[in-house]
């Protein structure tokens, strides 16, 4: 599997502290079956910049490389929309046009879609990240659609579809898988525990829900990312 969206860097955000955690979590990712993972730390208007997450994701592959464990690290960043389309250039994933987009958990701001549309204008494909854990989206289902239609791709945290933030997310992120609104699924791990970076569970509770082209999810949607491939 590949995984878009994890924090996994060590004393980067809320993600893990040192080094021995992070390398806990990598262990954990590939022993569920993921092989390739982006690094995805939260940024804001200070930070932190590209090069540091850069130098900070090619120190922890050396690790993870020394550790023998087969997984391959690749650079990314959660974007908040608030850094508009100039702060998503800044953070592509692995280099592609695509990059992660992070609505407020608390709101949809009122020019989402307008947003949607000046980075999808701008040469790039936004990935909106867990709408499902969003409240405005919680309580509006049908808002998301729009932003979809508008040229976001969506992406729907695993842990959602089994109820682990809550019986209304995990409403919400089945309701949008059957409605075909889902693009990836992603662990958003934060540590080895509580948020640990795990998929499977989730795209097995998927194939349940909509069937086997929800492996797609995981396998050959975050491929086109890596290929750099235009989103049909």
């Amino acid at each position: 599997m590949i995984d878009i969206h994890c924090h996994i860097l060590p004393g980067i955000d809320d993600g893990p502290d040192d080094l021995a955690t992070s390398l806990e979590m990598v262990r954990k990712a590939a022993e569920d079956g993921t092989r390739q993972l982006f690094a995805t730390p939260h940024v804001t208007e200070f930070g932190p910049d590209p090069q540091t997450i850069s130098t900070a994701c090619t120190s922890l592959q050396e690790e993870v490389d020394k550790a023998g464990i087969p997984l391959q690290l690749h650079f990314g960043a959660d974007v908040p929309s608030s850094l508009g389309p100039a702060g998503c250039k800044l953070y592509p994933l692995a280099g592609s046009r695509y990059h992660l987009l992070e609505f407020p958990h608390s709101h949809l701001p009122a020019d989402a879609e307008q947003l949607i549309f000046f980075v999808v204008t701008s040469g790039l494909i936004p990935i909106i990240t867990h709408p499902e854990r969003n409240r405005s989206l919680i309580a509006d289902p049908d808002r998301l659609e729009p932003l979809v239609a508008a040229g976001g791709l969506v992406q729907v945290t695993a842990a959602s579809l089994l109820g682990s933030f809550g019986p209304d997310s995990r409403a919400c992120s089945r309701m949008f898988l059957r409605h075909g609104l889902v693009h990836f699924l992603a662990s958003d791990g934060h540590d080895p525990y509580l948020r640990p970076p795990v998929m499977s569970a989730g795209v097995k509770e998927a194939v349940r829900i909509i069937g086997p082209q929800a492996n797609q999810l995981v396998n050959e949607n975050p491929a086109r990312i890596l290929a750099d491939i235009d989103w049909d």
